[in-house]
């Protein structure tokens, strides 16, 4: 399966991809995400990241903490690259408006006309601070005045309509930063998402939507169909029934190409513990080993014989 994921992503090298890794818990998702991996390194030209949606969890903004992790990540892995730190900060900064936006028109707008509630003034503060380059002490309402009119409008009352206008100009930003890095290819690996709590899972698949149509992207993301299904309820509790299966559409609309690991049978499971517990030695590259691996292809290949990599197939072939 990691193979034909690979194979898969380097025949579509410009268009953009999303690929589901569906199983359940423990049915080997991580690993696969593992083997794509590793299959990957080496490629100048290809940058595989990969992420944990779990260690998302503490961020109050999920979506805009995935997307930020992806823009620093691919502008310290080309660092070496000329102008990528530049337009990698001019896309956070994108990012910072998006931001700002969620918070609200009221919390920043009233920063300057009245008095907000002291947490609105914290969120505002924060996100003003990156947007002005300005230290806490320094901001005054001038400074403020002219953060706002930077956001070219987003955060005012009556004019969210340019909020579209940010993700498209974000989405082209994007794709200039990857032709910058000169990669033919950024692969972002999605782990744990079904471990996080629905308003996480569901923040962090949107996330990822803002770059479905971005080129020379492709992202893997390994979850349980279930738990993305139960997120999306909880998320869209009012669905009324005429809405039809829209937990599973959801999914389905953003997943291009779906893979469902099946479950390994006794065999399988008996044969994959023993390959990893005899690969530490002699190793995975020691012919004997290379040998013991090929054994044991036959048996999996030959399952109505009922054998297994026993002790005697593994010391006839490890002597």
């Amino acid at each position: 399966i990691a193979s034909t994921v690979v194979k898969l992503i380097r025949s579509s090298p410009k268009d953009p991809l999303t690929i589901g890794i569906h199983g359940d818990w423990g049915a080997g998702k991580s690993s696969v995400l593992a083997m794509i991996k590793m299959q990957l390194n080496g490629d100048e030209k290809v940058l595989c990241l990969r992420f944990n949606g779990w260690q998302l969890q503490g961020f109050e903004d999920a979506k805009a903490a995935l997307i930020e992790s992806i823009i620093t990540e691919l502008r310290d892995a080309r660092s070496g690259v000329d102008k990528i730190c530049e337009k990698a900060a001019d896309l956070l900064k994108r990012v910072d408006y998006l931001k700002l936006a969620k918070k609200g028109a009221t919390a920043a707008f009233s920063l300057w006309t009245g008095i907000p509630h002291p947490e609105q003034i914290r969120d505002a503060v924060s996100l003003l601070k990156g947007l002005v380059g300005s230290a806490t002490d320094q901001l005054n309402p001038k400074t403020v005045e002219e953060a706002l009119q930077k956001t070219e409008g987003i955060i005012k009352p009556g004019h969210e309509k340019k909020i579209p206008e940010h993700m498209s100009a974000f989405q082209k930003e994007f794709a200039d930063l990857l032709d910058t890095a000169k990669l033919d290819k950024l692969i972002v690996l999605i782990d744990d998402l079904d471990r996080c709590l629905p308003g996480t899972a569901i923040e962090t698949l949107e996330a990822i939507r803002l770059f479905l149509f971005a080129p020379k992207t492709a992202f893997v993301i390994a979850t349980d169909e279930a738990m993305i299904e139960y997120a999306v309820r909880k998320h869209f509790p009012d669905l009324p029934a005429s809405a039809g299966n829209y937990t599973r559409n959801y999914l389905e609309k953003l997943i291009q190409v779906p893979f469902r690991l099946p479950t390994l049978g006794y065999t399988e499971t008996q044969i994959y513990i023993t390959l990893v517990l005899l690969q530490a030695d002699p190793g995975p590259d020691n012919p004997c080993f290379k040998q013991l691996h090929d054994q044991a292809r036959k048996i999996l290949i030959q399952p109505w014989k009922g054998s297994t990599l026993d002790h005697q197939v593994a010391k006839t072939c490890l002597g």
